[in-house]
């Protein structure tokens, strides 16, 4: 099983990519306007009106014209592109503005005298260190290179900081260019010893964070593809499925494959429910097992590979009658049972959330399925909530309810049942949080009573909905006995925390318990007699596996801590500069 613990380190690093403005219009603007400050606090004191505005005149073409000279210095470069290069501009000019208003506090505290044009040099090395590290790491522009265009733009821009008749050549800044040489310096090496973090798993931690980007901001994931599939390795995976036959000929299917949709999209697996969807003719529920991103598929072709695997499907347990739904609550979990004949669907839910549940939970359970005489058993992790994994006392928990159900099961009465099943795809129900499977309902009906299992193609739901939509329905008389949630990473991208927007995020929850509502009574509508049978399907495929996400938190992890030592003995000599000079 894979360590939730670098899961965890590669998420939390996403969010160092939030970092820049929403919009590359918004990026140009602070270039523009920090431009002008530079160019204003270096004139200001001693040029005339018109001078001054020359200057401002020539900042902005400068500027401006540096976004269309850096795009074209950097062709080539694997995630080159206008809106990055302003993005890069935004945040150097704004050193530099920050170097200077600096520069002139320590003036004020300490008494100094020096002209501002020195500092004007200091913030031109800043600057010139901060786009040498941004075009070496994200562009993927080569070392010389990069230490060329880093320098070009801001040297032209500097010379606009000089007033008109004075010569750069001959001027005192010998200290001034000591220190920022040393400054990039600091910058070199970090990129050296940054980009090797991760050896000899990984031979560049770069190029891992080009390919990322490329797939994540551009959706070119062939690079970020061949690198997950060069360090996957072929494993045997289960998908089991349960095939309602109603009555009208027309089938249902509820689906739980042993693969985590991911990485993120558009990589691999990451649409694999809605793809499953699909391949059920649009009649299915694709449910999460339990599993971890170890089970991801890396590339497309892999998942197409593993949906043609599943015509191979073979039949075991087949009938027409089913228990009553059985669920048993304790310590904020809440397990839901159905057994049909010797088959038996486990749902497991926490009202406060969970993280994917352990494969230790899966092997138990399985154990008590064979010592109570039960032939099988769908473990289905409902994945409705936002939360952290759980503890080892909770697994116990889980572990002793899912006994207690077993047993339970094992002497009830077993009944006809009919089927019903709809979904949003005929309905106005648009929801930005959801995949192309949008909300499905499937209805038991058993002893001429209603139970309806709710379903979103979405990456989890917001704390708290859950409660809600159970609660809701219920008091108007719809028996929801439980929402799950695909987990799909098809939704992955957006500018959160987390990444993705669950449900119930934006969507407001009377809209979203507004569909569950609706799609419930269509499923009411077209519920009809039933037959099941349970589908076994095995897969060689290839999965990326554990090894993967510990080489990338490993590399992830010593790369921010070089960063942080690099940006201290920066911090330190930036400090120092600005004092002495």
């Amino acid at each position: 099983m894979i360590s939730e613990d670098s899961v965890t380190d590669i998420h939390r690093r996403w969010y160092f990519t939030l970092l820049n403005p929403s919009s590359y219009k918004t990026s140009a603007a602070i270039s523009i306007i920090a431009s002008l400050g530079i160019i204003g606090l270096n004139h200001s004191s001693y040029a005339h009106l018109t001078e001054l505005l020359i200057h401002l005149t020539l900042g902005i073409g400068i500027t401006v014209g540096g976004f269309f000279l850096d795009l074209f210095l950097l062709k080539g470069t694997p995630t080159n592109k206008i809106s990055k290069v302003i993005h890069v501009a935004a945040f150097s000019s704004s050193l530099w503005l920050i170097t200077i208003l600096l520069g002139l506090l320590t003036n004020l505290i300490f008494s100094k005298n020096t002209d501002i044009i020195n500092y004007g040099l200091v913030g031109m090395f800043t600057a010139s260190g901060l786009r040498y590290g941004i075009y070496v790491s994200v562009f993927g522009s080569r070392m010389f290179r990069s230490v060329i265009i880093s320098f070009i733009l801001p040297s032209i821009f500097f010379t606009n900081l000089l007033p008109y008749g004075a010569p750069l050549i001959g001027q005192n800044y010998v200290s001034e260019i000591i220190m920022g040489s040393l400054i990039f310096t600091i910058g070199i090496v970090w990129s050296v010893l940054a980009d090797r973090a991760g050896f000899p798993n990984l031979k560049s931690t770069f190029k891992i964070l080009q390919a990322f980007l490329s797939a994540w901001t551009e959706n070119k994931q062939e690079k970020i593809e061949e690198i997950f599939e060069s360090k996957s390795r072929v494993g045997r995976i289960r998908t089991k499925i349960i095939k309602f036959e109603r009555e009208n000929k027309e089938q249902v299917f509820v689906v739980l494959p042993d693969i985590h949709p991911g990485p993120f999209n558009p990589i691999g697996g990451s649409n694999l429910p809605h793809k499953l969807f699909n391949f059920y003719e649009k009649t299915a529920i694709v449910l999460h097992s339990i599993s971890d991103h170890s089970l991801n598929l890396p590339t497309m072709s892999e998942v197409n590979n593993y949906l043609e695997s599943l015509n191979d499907s073979v039949i075991g347990n087949r009938g027409t009658e089913c228990t009553l739904p059985l669920q048993i609550k304790s310590h904020e979990f809440t397990l839901t049972c159905l057994s049909f004949k010797t088959s038996v669907v486990m749902i497991i839910s926490k009202d406060s959330g969970m993280e994917d549940l352990p494969y230790s939970i899966q092997e138990k359970i399985e154990t008590y399925v064979k010592e109570l005489g039960f032939t099988d058993i769908l473990i289905v992790d409902a994945h409705n909530a936002l939360g952290n994994k759980i503890s080892s006392e909770e697994e116990v928990i889980i572990c002793d309810l899912a006994l207690s159900s077993l047993k339970e099961l094992k002497d009830r009465q077993h009944y006809s049942y009919k089927v019903g099943y709809a979904n949003s795809l005929s309905s106005d129900f648009k929801f930005i949080e959801l995949g192309g499977a949008g909300i499905g309902v499937v209805n038991f009906q058993i002893n001429n009573n209603n139970h309806f299992i709710g379903w979103s193609d979405s990456n989890n739901l917001v704390i708290g909905l859950r409660e809600r939509i159970l609660s809701e329905l219920n008091q108007q008389g719809l028996n929801m006995l439980e929402i799950c949630s695909s987990d799909t990473h098809f939704s992955s991208g957006k500018r959160t925390r987390l990444g993705y927007y669950a449900l119930g995020k934006v969507t407001s929850y009377g809209d979203i318990i507004r569909a569950f509502r609706e799609i419930s009574q269509k499923a009411l509508t077209n519920t009809t007699p039933s037959t099941f049978s349970f589908l076994d399907s095995y897969s060689q495929i290839k999965l990326m596996g554990k090894d993967q996400f510990d080489n990338y938190a490993t590399a992830l992890n010593k790369s921010m801590n070089i960063t942080k030592v690099s940006l201290a003995i920066t911090a330190a000599l930036y400090i120092i500069t600005l004092i002495i000079l």
